[in-house]
């Protein structure tokens, strides 16, 4: 189990890397698209639909590390005045929680793309699959994130480590 957390933590920091370069990608992008809307005034008509598409990548596969290191959006004040077993138990309900909302995502998004195959993209004549196919990838990257804190989660209960003070994941 150790090394399945370390791999996943090696690919979440490949994967978070990649992301970064993505961003940086998008933001070169989008200062061109302006300067060449209003400096050459010839706006480009591929760049909105390449910056949508990474922009959608980035968020779903971020979500997944979000989840992972437990940056999501959470209520922490009940998880610090309640007693460990209570924390536990609540951190076991968001994790389970979790995982059948990212299975549900997996699931409807991979009917999504069945149901666009063949489709494709105004400017670049792309097929749309590219940019839907973020969402069962980031909710398959998710789950396996939720495995790593669910295995994080019991290993710590069953060495009573309680020195993780924030939610383990949100």
């Amino acid at each position: 189990m150790k090394n399945f957390v370390r791999v996943t933590d090696k690919i979440n920091q490949i994967i978070f890397n990649f992301l970064a370069v993505l961003f940086g990608v998008v933001a070169l992008l989008t200062l061109y698209q302006v300067f060449a809307r209003y400096i050459l005034n010839s706006p480009l008509t591929w760049s909105e639909e390449i910056i949508r598409s990474l922009m959608v990548w980035i968020v779903l596969l971020g979500t997944a590390i979000a989840l992972r290191k437990g940056l999501l959006i959470s209520v922490e004040t009940v998880l610090h005045i309640v007693p460990k077993g209570i924390k536990l138990i609540l951190n076991t309900i968001i994790i389970i929680l979790n995982i059948i909302y990212m299975f549900l995502l997996l699931k409807y998004g991979i009917e999504i793309m069945q149901s666009l195959h063949g489709q494709t993209s105004g400017a670049l004549d792309l097929p749309v699959n590219l940019s839907y196919a973020a969402i069962p990838a980031g909710a398959l990257y998710s789950l396996i994130n939720c495995l790593v804190v669910i295995i994080e989660l019991i290993s710590k209960d069953s060495k009573g480590d309680d020195t993780h003070d924030r939610p383990i994941i949100s």
